[in-house]
């Protein structure tokens, strides 16, 4: 009983030290800041993608769910697809993450988020994977760490401020869905 409870002890300060962390240091004015938050209204206002290939991945919303705070997004007739955000600014050099919170993806279906760049080149016309096709769900959060997943040649070509949209997808056949909470870009530095 008593390693319990000092395993139970542990793992609270683990969390308040955890929580603290990301907090804002007000003498050295680091912490993490948020630079945009879509919740499930938001995405739901969301327009189909609008990829190189007219139709092609043109999702769209199929409802939202307001007791449970989430939207549906259902693919395209090509069997994958779905909306897009409209353009905001990052700042790479503060070394964003995004955070995607998804409600449910049924089994045989998967998801993934991509990032438009604002004029993009010929290879990043049909985005970059941020977060490649996966069927998590359940309420979770998947994230990823935008430098890592661009990389650099990304920051290279755009600059390290520079103007993104974001497409989330249905992907497995015409009655994909994916249903999303919300989406949040934070700067951790």
């Amino acid at each position: 009983m008593k390693k319990k409870l000092a395993a139970l002890a542990m793992a609270a300060v683990m969390a308040i030290g955890c929580l603290a962390g990301c907090g804002k240091n007000e003498e050295s004015g680091t912490g993490w800041t948020e630079v945009q938050h879509f919740t499930y209204k938001d995405i739901a206002s969301w327009t189909s993608m609008q990829t190189p290939s007219e139709g092609s991945g043109s999702g769209s919303v199929e409802g939202t769910n307001d007791t449970d705070g989430y939207v549906t997004i259902h693919a395209a007739s090509d069997g994958w697809g779905g909306v897009e955000s409209g353009y905001f600014e990052i700042d790479l050099s503060k070394d964003p993450i995004i955070l995607v919170k998804i409600f449910e993806n049924p089994d045989g279906y998967n998801w993934c988020l991509k990032v438009v760049p604002e004029n993009p080149i010929e290879d990043h016309e049909w985005g970059c994977y941020v977060i490649p096709d996966n069927n998590l769900k359940w309420n979770k959060y998947a994230g990823a760490d935008l430098n890592e997943a661009l990389g650099e040649e990304f920051k290279s070509i755009y600059g390290e401020q520079c103007k993104i949209k974001i497409w989330i997808s249905a992907a497995g056949g015409p009655d994909g869905v994916v249903s999303v909470s919300e989406i949040l870009v934070m700067n951790t530095k």
